[in-house]
């Protein structure tokens, strides 16, 4: 089954963006990164937790947020063509992609760490808490790129965490690009950003670091439209 409309039942395509937590501002962070990737005529529909953490700080936090990505997108199912997992740790996205089948989902950080493969043999992967750290390196396992994963940096930047949606915070960008600089040895091509709150740092932390820098709903939107590319060309 294509994800294009077809002639008779032509409508916008529609995008479903799901946040499982319930900070408004943190989804319209994720928002402005998804719209500035979307083309022409796709609809984005960027949804908010009612219930649950402000956000997701702690591994314990983690299977109460894939239930609730998958309930929230199911219940938007209908009238959407791809989904796209609004927390950094892809929480819900194996059951959420199953029900939608052969619709597109993607996780935010699997999306970020394929296309980062594209750009050298390995990648290094910034956060902000190191509580969540060793989740990440396991999310990578979990996603086969385990070899490809140079390290994980997750300094405390607490503040990104209240920012407003269109704010890049010079004290995160400086705690990013100082944790990041010892991991990136020269086989590293890119850096990977995992937290729906680092969402809009890229352009200014690549120019830091002088290397490609990832923003998942970003990378998520576009293998989102590659899809829908390759189905209308099928």
């Amino acid at each position: 089954m294509s994800a294009t409309p077809s002639p008779a039942t032509a409508r916008p395509q529609q995008v479903l963006l799901v946040n499982p937590n319930t900070s408004t501002h943190i989804t319209e962070r994720l928002a402005l990164s998804a719209r500035a990737q979307l083309p022409a005529g796709v609809a984005l529909t960027a949804l908010t937790a009612s219930e649950g953490p402000a956000a997701v700080r702690s591994p314990a936090e983690l299977a109460a947020a894939a239930e609730r990505v998958v309930a929230m997108a199911a219940a938007h199912q209908a009238d959407h063509d791809a989904v796209i997992v609004g927390i950094s740790l892809d929480s819900g996205l194996a059951a959420t992609r199953a029900a939608w089948a052969p619709r597109p989902v993607l996780g935010m950080t699997e999306a970020a760490c394929h296309l980062a493969c594209t750009t050298g043999p390995r990648f290094v992967l910034l956060t902000v808490g190191a509580a969540m750290a060793e989740s990440y390196r396991e999310h990578v396992a979990q996603l086969g790129l385990a070899s490809r994963l140079a390290g994980v940096a997750a300094p405390d930047a607490p503040e990104a965490f209240s920012a407003a949606p269109h704010k890049v915070l010079p004290s995160v960008l400086g705690a990013l690009a100082q944790a990041a600089k010892p991991l990136c040895a020269p086989d590293v091509g890119a850096v990977v950003l995992a937290g729906a709150v680092l969402c809009g740092y890229a352009p200014a932390l690549s120019q830091r670091l002088c290397l490609p820098v990832f923003d998942g709903v970003a990378c998520a939107v576009q293998l989102v439209c590659a899809r829908w590319a390759l189905d209308g060309a099928g």
